[in-house]
């Protein structure tokens, strides 16, 4: 389709192996002091390090968080080794790939309804509905992986990340000021600042707040007209800009703003009971799209303009608010710590982006007056999504200092949603002499979508762990849930009236069980090995499909189920050599039942997108990471993870309960979304002077190989494949006891690989490419 020129491996590759030799070396030095950043976390519902739980979970701070500008969940997964998702610009959503389970394409959507993604994501105690909540006054950021439902209200099927926000103190009045600059060649100047207060109102009541503001300034053009219409040697002309304007030329259209507040108040009711009360806020306008539009006529990839401008006659944007309010309860009971967390959440994004496929619906198969040589008009997309829910969780943690330990409780969630678009084609209502008092709608709008579902779960949950000697543990874990999904999905085609449909419709399920079978072994004082085989899971829903020509679409086909993963692993963790080398590396299997993946209706040549239950699939994978102290101010970061994911059965699926219009999936067909081999080094420099300033640099290095961008449905399909490529980059600071200020470069060596695209038909695809070299400064002043 468009492969990029692979590039050479061998420095970081060497830089690898040299990771990997340090140990020995390391050994013989006993000057050298410990280097490793102890984080504790509670990922278990206790206070524990990293190395003393029993499963592959990674932790950063938030001084590290600040030094790379890791400010959103797309920049973390971008600095991960197990997680992939596609680079794409900040105004659409990324389906999300965790160890390789994923059936989607790995692409450029505007249709949320497309994205797929194995994580749950929450803010301390509360379930997020998406990645979108940007990571400010946050504490740490902990990735779990593997499900993670008998510790969780919010089942997953391939992880959790949990953002711990920094919480109200009663001691004493801070404040931090942080802000940023940078720039990406090519683009505008860029700033980002926050500002932190806490203020202790009294000995049992403290106020925290934050406010944060993004102004991205955006690299990537938008021009008006693709360039093949000139009107010169039979060619249609330019297009026109839409709002009246003689503009055809958006400069840094690709731009973002964000404002981000978080004010949390928290009364001390006495010795041994907390209660919380928090807002979230966000409001973000996510601007434009990143890439370069193709010559859709050319034999091989060339760029209409260049690979930073792509061709839009209309301005795309997503305009998004999201609203989360909590109550928590933190209660130590003695026999227990008891934490109860009521949230409500609402996030809606509403905007508009161009269609170029609607020149194939409405032009190619409707009214010649609609193809592109025959009107100056474009096709273009509204969308309206939103999303709300109702969350309640308490848990009970014990205390007792026996051999038996204990997690239980209760998790309750309302979730609606919505998704919604709208396909416009200017002048549509006049070539199809379409009558709106008859068919509805708005004038030019051809078709529009209602995607909608209102679900419901109860769970009971816990995990129960005995501690068989000192040095053996064996912990069982139960989730319990009902759950009702109840949908009305409404579609309707004012065109033509093919796809017209409607219908409410419920899938539920009473005493689903899910279980958790772990046990960890110390070999010694600082080493654990481990096993572990899970269970998770992730909602069903259904579909908008019609029944055509006297054919009944078949219910199974209607409604798809949850689908669930039995998860097994087992891994070795702890340090050696003194504690100078941490390392962390497991292998697992995944057997993934009822997979959810696309499937379509054919209605007269016009697809019906939906979901179905595909064939089962496996994942396999080993995963390794690992610091290591090499002197007292230096130390390298090592890690690595390697996937194959494919379908374990064939499978055929129907459309109609007839038997009529099938797909099949053959066993051994390669999923996509994640490369086979990702690396990532780090050299990391840290140091103190006489005069009380820290020194601080780091370097680090990631090599991502080719990356299947779609699933295949049979071992002998080929599906376009994104080139492998390395990517580096730096940061150093320096800090006293009440600032901080750093430099920080992202993608030092400029490289442009392709990762992601976007089909846009006549207009030409998108090519999205790594960003480019962006280098930035921060300043932090803390009172």
């Amino acid at each position: 389709m468009r492969p990029f020129t692979k590039h050479p491996l061998s420095l970081l590759i060497s830089a690898s192996v040299l990771a990997l030799s340090l140990p020995a070396l390391a050994q013989d030095d006993a000057e050298d002091k410990e280097l490793l950043e102890e984080i504790t976390v509670t990922a278990t519902k206790r206070a524990a390090s990293v190395a003393d739980i029993p499963f592959n979970i990674s932790a950063i701070g938030e001084k590290e968080l600040r030094k790379r500008n890791i400010t959103d969940l797309k920049a973390l997964l971008q600095d991960s080794v197990e997680i992939s998702a596609p680079a794409n610009s900040a105004r659409v959503a990324d389906s999300v790939t965790v160890r390789g389970l994923n059936v989607s394409p790995v692409n450029q959507n505007n249709l949320e309804f497309f994205v797929r993604s194995t994580l749950a994501y929450y803010l301390d105690e509360t379930p997020l509905p998406n990645i979108g909540y940007r990571i400010k006054d946050i504490a740490r950021v902990e990735t779990l992986l593997g499900p993670q439902g008998t510790l969780y209200g919010s089942g997953s099927l391939g992880g959790t990340i949990r953002y711990i926000t920094n919480q109200p103190e009663f001691d004493e009045f801070t404040a931090d000021f942080n802000t940023g600059l940078y720039q990406t060649a090519g683009g505008g100047l860029s700033s980002d600042t926050d500002i932190v207060v806490n203020l202790p109102l009294s000995e049992n009541l403290a106020l925290r707040g934050s406010l944060a503001y993004l102004d991205e300034a955006g690299y990537t053009d938008r021009v008006i007209s693709p360039s093949f219409r000139d009107g010169q040697n039979g060619n249609p002309p330019a297009w026109t800009n839409p709002n009246g304007s003689d503009r055809s030329v958006y400069e840094n259209d690709d731009y973002q703003r964000a404002t981000t507040g978080k004010l949390a108040l928290a009364w001390k009711i006495n010795d041994d009971a907390k209660l919380t009360l928090t807002h979230a806020t966000q409001n973000q306008l996510a601007h434009g799209s990143r890439g370069g539009t193709l010559d859709p006529d050319a034999a091989e990839d060339t760029f209409q303009y260049d690979m930073d401008t792509v061709v839009g006659r209309y301005e795309e944007f997503s305009d998004r608010s999201f609203d989360l309010t909590s109550v928590d309860l933190e209660w130590a009971l003695g026999f227990a710590d008891l934490a109860s967390s009521t949230s409500y959440f609402k996030d809606s994004r509403e905007g508009q982006a161009n269609y170029g496929i609607g020149f194939v619906y409405y032009g190619d198969w409707g009214w010649s007056g609609l193809t592109p040589e025959n009107t100056s008009e474009s096709p273009y997309m509204l969308f309206d999504n939103t999303y709300s829910g109702l969350s309640h969780e308490t848990r009970l943690v014990s205390n007792n200092e026996g051999p038996l330990n204990w997690v239980g409780g209760i998790y309750y969630t309302e979730q609606k949603r919505n998704l919604t678009f709208s396909e416009r084609f200017p002048t549509l209502d006049q070539v199809g002499g379409i009558d709106r008092d008859a068919v509805g709608g708005d004038v030019d709008e051809g078709y529009s979508e209602d995607i909608n579902s209102n679900y419901k779960e109860l769970a009971v949950f816990g995990e129960l762990t005995y501690a068989i000697t000192d040095k053996w543990d064996v912990t069982g874990g139960i989730r319990v849930f009902n759950y009702s999904d109840e949908a009305d999905p409404q579609i309707t085609d004012y065109a033509f009236g093919l796809v017209d449909t409607k219908g409410a419709i419920e899938n539920k399920e009473s005493g689903k069980r899910f279980y958790k079978l772990n046990t960890s072994y110390d070999l010694t004082d600082d080493m654990m090995l481990y096993a572990t085989a899970s269970q998770g899971f992730r909602r069903g829903g259904t579909n908008g499909f019609k029944d055509l020509g006297g054919n009944t679409v078949a219910d199974t086909t209607q409604n798809y189920e949850p689908d669930s993963v039995d998860n097994y692993e087992l891994g070795i963790k702890g340090n050696l050599f003194d504690d100078k080398l941490y390392v962390q590396t497991n292998v697992y299997r995944i057997n993934w039942k009822n997979t959810q993946t696309y499937f379509s209706q054919d209605v007269n040549f016009f697809p019906l997108n939906g979901t179905v239950n595909g064939p089962d699939a496996v994942s396999k994978g080993w995963e390794f990471s690992s610091r290591l102290s090499v002197t007292d101010h230096i130390s390298l970061t090592y890690g690595t993870a390697t996937t194959q994911a494919e379908w374990a059965e064939t499978k055929e699926v129907c459309t109609y309960s007839d038997g009529s219009e099938c797909r099949t999936w053959e066993k051994g067909g390669k999923l996509g979304g994640a490369p086979k081999w990702r690396h990532k080094l780090g050299v990391n420099f840290d140091t103190t002077l006489d005069n009380g300033l820290g020194l601080s640099a780091s370097l680090r290095g990631s090599y991502t190989s080719k990356i299947q961008s779609d699933r295949a449905d049979s071992p002998d399909e080929e599906v376009y494949e994104y080139d492998a490529y390395t990517l580096w980059h730096a940061n150093a600071g320096v800090s006293s006891d009440n600032w901080d200020a750093g430099l920080w470069i992202q993608n030092l060596a400029n490289e442009r690989a392709e990762v992601s695209y976007q089909s846009e038909n006549y207009v030409g695809d998108r090519l999205i490419t790594t960003m480019p070299r962006t280098v930035g400064v921060n300043f932090s002043y803390h009172w």
